[in-house]
């Protein structure tokens, strides 16, 4: 438990050193929720811990709330406004840009997504890590009033930067007053949840590697029939990436005849 202890008390040290300038302090939020909002890059960047420890921060005096609910807002704000003009200017050509096209599956998932929920998509999608990534910048791709977006993206963005400080600001007191600190507490969740994620989506292939070999002829029947519902689940989601192809691909092609009937009648 000791690597735990200097784990959070760096993470602690860091962001107070960071406080201790409320200019720098205002930049760096402002930066984060840019940069967690901004078409895939987004899901490099760890928000979450950092806004609720940021929040603990505030709650013991270090740095005024209002600022940095504000600088957090704006921040989200233009992060998601980035996303949604790359998105509507890249349109069929996203397939064929780095980084976008190393991350077809995950926008064809937010295709679906957008698809299912309309202009919801925006506010519900900027809490579910994976889809805020790319909600956006689909919302762009596929034409989305820019006025009907911002609308949407401004409130979410106030609702999202308040759910990401206030739990921060909420647990810090009653954490202290057992004895625990709130960066203990998220390293400590972050590691917990990670194995949880692992466990979840990879269960199968830990029970693969450790167990199927001793269960012997049940094994082989668990692991065909898990063999065969991932190669469905695959041939699914290929098939989301191809449909979001050919309609980039139909795009793409009206476009050029289009041009091309506009270079005739000049």
């Amino acid at each position: 438990m000791e690597f735990l202890h200097d784990i959070s008390a760096y993470l602690e040290a860091v962001l107070v050193s960071i406080s201790a300038n409320f200019w720098l302090a205002l930049l760096f939020i402002f930066l984060v929720c840019i940069g967690e909002a901004v078409f895939i890059v987004g899901l490099l960047v760890p928000s979450l811990p950092i806004l609720l420890l940021t929040g603990g921060i505030i709650a013991q005096g270090g740095l005024p709330f209002w600022p940095i609910f504000f600088a957090a807002t704006l921040g989200a704000i233009i992060g998601d406004a980035i996303s949604y003009f790359v998105g509507w200017w890249l349109k069929d050509r996203i397939r064929t840009v780095w980084p976008f096209k190393n991350h077809l599956g995950l926008i064809a998932q937010g295709e679906l997504f957008f698809q299912r929920h309309g202009g919801k998509a925006i506010f519900i999608g900027r809490f579910i890590t994976g889809v805020k990534a790319t909600v956006p910048g689909v919302a762009g791709m596929m034409g989305m009033s820019y006025r009907y977006f911002t609308i949407i993206n401004v409130i979410s963005a106030f609702v999202w930067a308040a759910a990401h400080i206030l739990p921060g600001m909420l647990l810090t007191a009653w954490l202290d007053s057992i004895g625990l600190s709130l960066e203990l507490v998220i390293v400590v969740g972050a590691i917990v949840l990670t194995v949880a994620f692992l466990l979840v989506h990879y269960w199968k292939r830990i029970m693969l590697l450790l167990f199927i070999p001793l269960m012997g002829e049940r094994g082989q029947a668990l692991k065909a029939k898990w063999e065969a519902e991932a190669a469905a689940a695959k041939a699914a989601n290929d098939a989301a990436v191809a449909v979001m192809l050919a309609r980039s691909d139909a795009a793409a092609a009206a476009k050029a005849a289009k041009a091309a009937g506009h270079e005739k009648l000049s």
